[in-house]
């Protein structure tokens, strides 16, 4: 198991500070995706993209996704999970893309049913945020469960 230091305090073992530092990582990433939606979001209906708000909301929900999920790879690598511990490196990224992508199968068809006007009809922006939140959960236990030690 690699060693994992921050300000000198080895937390190696530490699965408190690794799920605190999980969230932190989680946080920073989650506001580069609410970020990332919003810029694309916006984006796409200035540019007149979509006719239906239901295809622009997926279609910025999809790229914030993916952006933010590589961001969180790399810093999860860093601080969180033993990166390589189980898999080889092709394996590991592949498995990571694969939870990713049933993730953002989940991002999806929460963002559609809260923000489509016959269901519940939110705010794109509040809906991101409960989506993301939601889907953290299935994030953390897939990859410490299957991915990661």
């Amino acid at each position: 198991m690699k060693q994992k230091k921050i300000f000198g305090f080895d937390y190696t073992q530490n699965e408190y500070v690794k799920i605190g530092m999980y969230l932190l990582v989680g946080g920073s990433a989650a506001l580069l995706e609410w970020a990332l939606f919003y810029l694309f979001f916006q984006g796409l209906t200035a540019g007149g993209f979509f006719p239906l708000q239901t295809h622009r909301v997926l279609t910025a929900t999809t790229l914030a996704f993916g952006t933010s999920t590589l961001y969180h790879y790399i810093l999860c690598n860093r601080f969180v999970f033993d990166s390589g511990s189980r898999y080889q490196k092709g394996t590991e990224i592949s498995l990571v893309f694969l939870v990713s992508a049933i993730g953002l199968g989940w991002n999806l068809l929460l963002m559609w049913l809260f923000t489509s006007p016959v269901l519940l009809g939110l705010n794109p922006m509040v809906s991101k945020i409960l989506a993301s939140a939601i889907v953290t959960v299935w994030n953390y236990l897939s990859r410490k469960k299957w991915i990661f030690k």
